[in-house]
């Protein structure tokens, strides 16, 4: 069901492959509420990504109260995973700065995608004990738990502008030593859909397209900027929960703040990739 193909993207550390859903009938995953030709799209990911990972992922259990929160790499998904955290876990905040984001709400495919991780990510996410879960991915929706779609399990998208994707995920990437190469390599890579988990275009728009769907909530990180307070109350309807004093709202946005996000010890994931990764001096 799902095929790999080898891609060539020198400035990369290590060897990328892509990989696509090809579904029962050889037409794409038939699951997924959006009617299209799914035969070429392709997915490209690093090579530790195997067809015997593409498929535990598909079958991954997942559970009536779980939440899925995808999106492209560095569009805003750490703020996004912390205030969903913050709202299914009745605003415990001493809990929040007790440990990282990634560590409260595993990265499905991390494993699967990154040599310097040990532990098994998937095992992780199935291991996790809470309800509800919140489960972090970066995997396009042909390549998520199949049953994401035939259970319509909550799911957020966070989406952004691609001009500033393409700049920090580079400064990302060089600062973890992935990336070795210029910032014009970098956009070309890009563009050629040769960086992980590209395409871009097709990542979102498919989202875009499927924010009807009642398990799906479409936010950008524009939005969350310029009114983080309307997407507050619109993910808390998502998530059925209850609505926030005015009191509450202003001490969630306070601690949302960018300052206050990167200063932290557990809100910031640069610390958290630092651990186990070697960084650039001025990685942040």
């Amino acid at each position: 069901m799902y095929e790999i193909r080898s891609v060539e993207c020198p400035n990369i550390r290590t060897k990328t492959t892509q990989v696509r859903c090809k579904g029962p009938n050889g037409l794409g995953p038939e699951w997924i509420p959006l009617k299209q030709d799914w035969i070429d799209r392709w997915c490209t990911i690093p090579v530790e990504y195997t067809v015997d990972f593409a498929n535990r992922i598909d079958s991954f259990e997942t559970r009536d109260t779980d939440v899925f929160l995808v999106s492209g790499v560095k569009t805003g998904s750490t703020w996004m995973l912390e205030l969903t955290w913050l709202l299914l876990n009745n605003l415990d905040y001493e809990k929040a700065q007790k440990n990282y984001g990634m560590m409260r709400s595993p990265y499905l495919e991390h494993s699967g995608v990154d040599p310097a991780v040990t532990t098994d990510s998937i095992d992780a996410c199935d291991q996790i004990q809470e309800n509800p879960r919140l489960i972090k991915s970066h995997l396009p929706a042909p390549l998520l738990p199949r049953q994401i779609w035939t259970h319509g399990r909550k799911t957020i998208y966070v989406a952004r502008n691609p001009k500033d994707v393409v700049v920090s995920t580079y400064h990302f990437f060089s600062g973890l030593k992935y990336w070795k190469g210029s910032m014009d390599e970098f956009v070309d890579a890009f563009v050629a859909d040769k960086t992980p988990f590209a395409p871009y275009w097709e990542h979102m728009f498919d989202f875009y397209r499927l924010r009807h769907e009642k398990n799906i909530l479409f936010v950008t990180y524009e939005e969350m900027k310029r009114d983080l307070k309307d997407v507050i109350w619109r993910l808390s309807r998502f998530l059925e929960c209850q609505d926030l004093s005015d009191s509450e709202m202003e001490k969630l946005v306070e601690h949302l703040s960018f300052e206050n996000m990167k200063k932290s010890n557990f809100g910031n994931h640069t610390k958290f990739f630092g651990i186990f990764r070697e960084t650039t001096e001025n990685f942040e």
